[in-house]
């Protein structure tokens, strides 16, 4: 493949659980189709619209390509399921809803948030659960072909998060050692705790599943911050990225008007 045929292969999927607020969820897939965009994500399936969603694959030809296993609450306590022993049937229930869901959708990635820091657990022991549920849930979704995610998140703006090491998450990844679990990398969320994105895609291109774009600081559109977006999407061509990069900030601009910086041949992917 020609890097040219790379790059027409890479595009931008909004998610529209941060984008056109001003719209309803419901309304927002045909606003990106209007747009131009054949892809989107979204975040928690308790405050999505599926059938909405479903409609939109059906009738507008809309790939939905990711979402978050449901954390109905999100707060100081409650920021995923992962490294909490005592959550682990909660942990195994949303996730068999969030593949069902998945299969309703023809979704290919579901991230799975790590939870927060246990009182009185070793970080050592929490590590050990979030492994040992991994494993176990990358074999529910190899049954179901669905690609899971861990990601980063900066704690200044998810305070108590466990997982807020790219490195460990990338070894976490090693350790469980399954093609259907890798590393979600959030251009903002790394940047924002010191690391570099670029580097990251560069030096572990082969564990890194999913990309998400937004600025730094500020969680706004590409070009509002410090990031260099074009060497990023450079760098994931180069490593052989396919398919969707996600669109997941803070708009500036009302409306559609916060897409308006994506070119149209990065709005829809070209086979």
């Amino acid at each position: 493949m020609t890097p040219e045929d790379a790059a027409s292969r890479l595009a931008y999927a909004p998610n529209i659980s941060w984008l056109l607020p001003d719209l309803p969820f419901g309304e927002r897939p045909a606003a990106l189709a209007q747009a131009g965009f054949t892809g989107l994500e979204f975040g928690f399936p308790s405050h999505a619209d599926i059938p909405a969603l479903e409609a939109a694959r059906r009738e507008l030809g809309l790939e939905v390509v990711l979402f978050n296993q449901d954390v109905p609450v999100w707060d100081a306590a409650n920021r995923g399921y992962l490294v909490d022993v005592r959550r682990r049937a909660e942990f195994e229930r949303t996730l068999d809803d969030g593949l069902a869901i998945a299969a309703r959708l023809g979704v290919q990635k579901i991230m799975l948030p790590s939870g927060v820091e246990v009182p009185g657990v070793s970080h050592h022991a929490q590590r050990e659960c979030m492994v040992e549920n991994l494993r176990a849930a990358a074999a529910r979704a190899e049954r179901a072909g669905v690609m899971l995610t861990i990601e980063v998140l900066n704690p200044g703006d998810n305070p108590g998060y466990f997982l807020t090491s790219p490195e460990e998450a990338l070894a976490i990844v090693g350790e469980v050692n399954h093609p259907r679990v890798r590393f979600q990398l959030d251009s903002y969320h790394v940047t924002l705790m010191g690391g570099d994105p670029l580097r990251l895609l560069r030096e572990h291109a082969a564990l890194i599943g999913h990309i998400q774009f937004a600025d730094a600081p500020g969680r706004h559109e590409p070009g509002t911050g410090k990031i260099d977006f074009a060497a990023l999407l450079a760098a994931a061509q180069a490593a052989g990225y396919r398919g969707y990069i996600g669109l997941e900030y803070i708009p500036l601009a009302a409306g559609a008007g916060a897409l308006d910086w994506v070119p149209p041949d990065r709005r829809r992917v070209t086979h």
